[in-house]
């Protein structure tokens, strides 16, 4: 059978690729995955009990990103050349790509931010398919693959998700209380140069709001926080984050994966941020979901969900109407690297 190389460089790519990894070692494929030493990821991976191995741990500096693009390449290549894949799969990333290219083997690259033009340059080249959700702007050309659902409902679709009240109870959290999920980010990727989301005096204003009305869960992105708020930033297990998410009372913050995740879990959503990243369709067509540039705009909306009477209950027959209009997506994803598998040229009818 064939060898399946599949990369993470972020908590939620764990997520995302770990079922059809399932499936694709049902039908007797070996699998592996390479890791970025972010947050919670390696954390996740040794939970699912999925094979991998770390390739870099992120470094502070001002050329990091160049550094890091230079050697989980030539670390990918490296494993590669002895694990020997036959396909390879992973969030767009030249890191990815070209030893994919230089072994001449099949890549699937998924993508669902469209203002990451530069990373789009980097890995478009060495991509077989390039799979993105419909509702994605940007056209990629020939090898672009559309599918009817978010990035997110490879893991959180009720047909492999169902939230668990007792995963919450553990962590001393009850339904039927309020609690919310905060998140800040580091602003550290490429595509967050020149960007921002809350102010410090924002922040400090959100969180002193949602205080009082309930419990505050805080948190941070590589446990980059300023140093008022590293008391308030909560430790829970990474694998709970979606049971945490779909009880919670809202999702407030800079994180837009964490946004989209809420938001198709039925829990009203405030992403804030001056990038516009790849949800309008939660906001735009069902409502899930708000994307707000200004940090005041935002805990005034957050005030006025607040006072809206059965929240939760509105935000809950919104997301099956969204449904209604989604596949559960891993199968999709499977059977393309079936295909590539049998043909490297594979390209899907439109």
């Amino acid at each position: 059978m064939a060898n399946i190389l599949i990369d993470v460089g972020h908590p939620a790519h764990v997520h995302l690729f770990r079922l059809a990894a399932g499936q694709w070692e049902a039908a007797g494929h070996r699998i592996l995955f390479t890791a970025l030493d972010r947050e919670a990821i390696v954390q996740l991976l040794q939970y699912y009990q999925l094979p991998h191995q770390v390739i870099y741990k992120r470094q502070p500096g001002r050329w990091r990103l160049i550094r890091e693009l230079i050697v989980r390449t030539w670390r990918t290549l490296l494993i590669a050349g002895r694990f020997k894949p036959d396909l390879f799969v992973s969030m767009g990333s030249p890191t990815m790509g070209l030893p994919a290219w230089l072994l001449r083997k099949p890549y699937i690259a998924l993508t669902d931010t469209e203002h990451a033009r530069e990373q789009h340059a980097l890995f478009k080249p060495f991509a077989s398919l390039i799979l993105t959700p419909s509702i994605f702007t940007v056209e990629m050309g020939p090898k672009q693959v559309r599918y009817a659902a978010n990035h997110e409902l490879m893991y959180l679709h009720p047909e492999v998700f169902t939230p668990d009240v007792r995963e919450i109870e553990s962590l001393g959290l009850r339904a039927d209380e309020p609690y919310f999920m905060v998140r800040f980010v580091a602003w550290g990727a490429t595509h967050d140069i020149g960007e921002r989301g809350f102010s410090g005096a924002e922040k400090r204003a959100l969180v002193q709001a949602l205080a009082q009305r309930g419990r505050v869960l805080l948190s941070v992105e590589s446990g980059e926080v300023e140093a008022e708020f590293a008391p308030l930033v909560t430790t829970f297990p990474p694998e709970k984050v979606h049971h945490l998410l779909a009880f919670a009372t809202l999702y407030i913050g800079e994180g837009a994966t964490m946004a989209s995740e809420a938001a198709v879990l039925g829990t009203p959503s405030i992403y804030v941020s001056t990038l516009t990243m790849g949800v309008q369709e939660d906001e735009q067509r069902y409502g899930l979901l708000f994307m707000i540039k200004d940090g005041k705009v935002a805990l005034d909306k957050v005030l006025e969900l607040l006072e809206t009477p059965n929240l939760k209950a509105i935000w809950q027959e919104r997301r099956a109407k969204m449904l209604t209009e989604k596949i559960s997506p891993v199968s999709f994803m499977v059977e393309l690297g079936q295909h590539l598998l049998e043909n490297p040229h594979y390209r899907p009818q439109p």
